[in-house]
């Protein structure tokens, strides 16, 4: 089994699906996601992985690869089973991102496109929790909401709905390992 049994309990989803509904913005967290063998055979192929840097000095600086066991993963039974249980989701679609933030890169707001309303999911596969940025932050024209820091080994899900936007904090040069990360989000079909 790829992720960690608790996640497969009914008891345990039913749960989180209520700490999700029950939160503003809509989020959660789980922590201790993958099994700890799978968790490092996938974190040790995505830090190898190479990266292609994806740049618009007005939007974002960071890279991005591809990795096939990702892939298989998110449009996999394990991930269904969340998105329906936690989420309520039963007919959906995923765009995402394999994501590496090193120093100097960020998100900005921005609004030359539209982001679709949805559930935005973080994967993280960072080697620590040290942040100096690198954190996704969430908010409205009023006020922050939410700001979620690299946890490694963590599946995250944040209801986006029209008035919340979010960005990467810039990350300064004394972020010592790359935050690596899957960014995502998931829609109605």
């Amino acid at each position: 089994m790829a992720i960690n049994t608790l996640y497969m309990d009914k008891a345990i989803i039913e749960s989180a699906s209520g700490i999700y509904n029950r939160q503003s913005p809509k989020n959660i967290r789980l922590g201790n996601f993958f099994q700890k063998s799978v968790f490092s055979l996938l974190q040790r192929k995505l830090h190898s992985s190479r990266f292609v840097l994806k740049f618009n000095p007005y939007k974002y600086k960071y890279s991005v690869t591809s990795m096939n066991a990702i892939d298989s993963f998110l449009n996999g039974g394990y991930f269904n089973y969340l998105v329906m249980g936690i989420l309520g989701m039963k007919k959906y679609k995923i765009i995402y991102e394999i994501r590496k933030f090193e120093a100097g890169n960020y998100t900005l707001l921005h609004d030359a496109e539209k982001e679709k309303e949805g559930v935005d999911f973080f994967l993280d596969f960072s080697k620590s929790r040290q942040n100096f940025g690198g954190y996704t932050t969430y908010l409205t024209k009023e006020e922050e909401l939410l700001i979620l820091t690299p946890s490694p080994n963590t599946l995250s899900f944040i209801e986006r709905r029209n008035e919340l936007m979010k960005f990467t904090k810039y990350v300064q040069h004394r972020q010592k390992h790359p935050i690596f990360h899957v960014a995502g989000v998931i829609t109605k079909k």
